[in-house]
């Protein structure tokens, strides 16, 4: 009888070693000098990019343990793992690796060859899907990415990323379309430690604190202008 997984739970100090990992990997910067305009048009005092885990096996393999720590502890049920292209999809195959479940891609557009889909891997049709994404900002990707699962008969109701700004019009988006979501740790948390690691002042904080609860009128309100643009 194959066993199944079962990990411990996830500990504060976990958690705050996972936050130092982030912050020394470069895949959280705070930019209060020199905000940066998103791809959504947010412009904003910090920036994620969680791609930068995957030059640093160490720090990428404990969030990949806490993601199938968070698995376990959050009860989740599905039958595949998707992820976004590009990021996403790479976390996405190693925490199926891990959990020994299939994996697939969306991409963000549909082949223009062959079958045409933005799906890569077996087919979805009746299948619950765990999607997962690097980190959530306004969600609009991550919604798009469902509308496709969905449109080819997945059952898609739970994303799981490694960090999310949790801004609240982004979980009316999510809670609109039926979709739960799951971090592998608040991005709070992940401030509150460089504050402790002193990489970013008591000023920086409450900034970045600040913008997370009003990202949208943030930047007119300090009368601020982005001075780089995401690639």
């Amino acid at each position: 009888m194959t066993q199944k997984f079962k990990p411990s739970y996830t500990s504060s100090i976990a958690e705050d070693i996972m936050a130092e990992r982030l912050i020394n990997a470069q895949a959280v910067e705070f930019l209060s000098e020199a905000p940066m305009r998103l791809k959504s048009g947010l412009i904003s005092p910090v920036y994620v990019d969680n791609r930068k885990l995957f030059s640093h096996p160490e720090a990428w393999t404990d969030i990949i343990e806490t993601m199938a720590s968070r698995v376990e502890e959050f009860d989740l049920k599905f039958d595949m793992v998707a992820g976004v292209e590009a990021a996403g999809s790479m976390h996405a195959a190693a925490l199926a690796y891990r959990l020994q479940v299939p994996a697939l891609m969306v991409r963000q557009k549909a082949k223009t060859y062959g079958n045409r889909s933005r799906i890569e891997g077996a087919s979805v049709k009746g299948k619950n899907i765990l999607l997962l994404e690097d980190h959530i900002s306004t969600g609009l990707s991550c919604l798009d990415a469902i509308r496709a699962l969905r449109d080819e008969g997945a059952e898609v109701t739970q994303v799981m990323s490694i960090t999310n700004y949790s801004i609240p019009e982004t979980n009316r988006l999510f809670a609109e379309q039926g979709i739960e979501t799951f971090d592998v740790i608040a991005f709070e948390k992940v401030v509150l430690k460089a504050r402790k690691m002193e990489v970013i002042t008591e000023e920086q904080k409450n900034l970045v604190m600040e913008w997370l609860k009003t990202p949208w009128t943030w930047a007119a309100m300090h009368g601020v202008i982005a001075k780089a643009m995401e690639n």
